[in-house]
């Protein structure tokens, strides 16, 4: 467990187990302390899961509310259908690991917006709404998705809850920019 995370789970009276601590039940716990209970972005537009093949475009960055989370929310990058690839259904690049694994075996994964977002109950879908948006950069953000998918799938040992993660992945992927806290 990163030690920033124990102190601040300390500081806040979170509840841990030291370093065996589960990393996000921490985040979660402290969030509920400072009274976050949604971090959903506030220039994300909810968008309704029948609308879904109308609202979504090539590029987009999407979010889907986590299973079993109020507070958290998986990134991805919309890139739509691909001829001769899953059938034609429309497809999301994202950065995923298991939680089982400390997210340590992150990868990059192409798969379906079906598997996407698949959570259990009625699954919260967003996009993140950019101010210089344009359809080519949205073009470019899905071919950069799609690219390092073929290229750099495995990407163990880089996932960080802080600095390298799925917001982080296809934040770049949009804007080229990185938001990291830590390096």
């Amino acid at each position: 467990m990163n030690s920033l995370m124990l102190l601040v789970a300390k500081i806040l009276g979170v509840k841990s187990e030291g370093a065996d601590s589960d990393v996000f039940a921490l985040m979660e716990g402290a969030m509920n302390v400072m009274g976050i209970h949604n971090l959903l972005p506030q220039s994300a537009r909810r968008v309704d899961i029948a609308e879904v093949a109308t609202e979504l475009l090539s590029g987009d960055q999407i979010l889907i509310r986590t299973a079993g989370s109020k507070e958290r929310f998986h990134h991805g990058i919309f890139v739509g259908p691909i001829s001769g690839v899953q059938g034609g259904k429309n497809l999301v690049v994202d950065f995923w690991g298991s939680q089982d694994a400390g997210k340590q075996e992150a990868k990059i994964r192409l798969r379906t917006l079906g598997e996407f977002m698949a959570v259990p109950g009625w699954p919260e879908l967003a996009v993140m709404c950019w101010d210089s948006d344009t359809p080519e950069l949205r073009e470019f953000s899905a071919a950069l998705a799609l690219g390092l998918h073929r290229d750099l799938q495995d990407c163990s040992g880089l996932y960080h809850l802080l600095g390298r993660n799925c917001d982080h992945f296809a934040t770049w992927c949009r804007t080229l920019r990185t938001r990291h806290i830590c390096s």
